[in-house]
């Protein structure tokens, strides 16, 4: 669905994702970049405790409001490829901590999913 959507420039003046589908992907990239890596450990090691930066913090730190979209794009997608690959045949009940916080790779995959569900559907209203 995302893939589908129509380039769009930055927006400066848009303060919140649902202001913007440019933030909107720019947010999403920066939080799928983060939760990847807990993805990740939780595949890789036993019992992983993992500390990520907020999503909001990377969005702000790396200026992602000022990339251009296509870059996001790109990224965005690969990421999910990624993250789908690394997916398909994974024990979903794989668990660590991420931020302190227990989850397991089904629950963290569902979390992904639902966070961007909220996005797309506050662009919609």
């Amino acid at each position: 669905m995302i893939q589908a959507w129509e380039s769009c420039p930055p927006q400066p003046g848009a303060l919140r994702c649902e202001q913007s589908r440019h933030r909107t992907l720019a947010h999403l990239r920066a939080c799928q970049e983060q939760w990847l890596g807990v993805l990740v450990a939780f595949l890789e090691c036993d019992n992983p405790s993992v500390t990520i930066l907020h999503p909001w913090r990377q969005f702000d730190k790396k200026r992602y409001e000022e990339v251009q979209w296509e870059v996001h794009m790109l990224k965005f997608v690969a990421d999910r490829r990624t993250w789908l690959d690394r997916f398909e045949g994974a024990d979903a009940e794989r668990f660590g901590k991420w931020n302190r916080k227990p989850n397991t790779v089904g629950g963290h995959t569902k979390r992904l999913v639902d966070h961007e569900v909220h996005h797309i559907s506050a662009l919609r209203q």
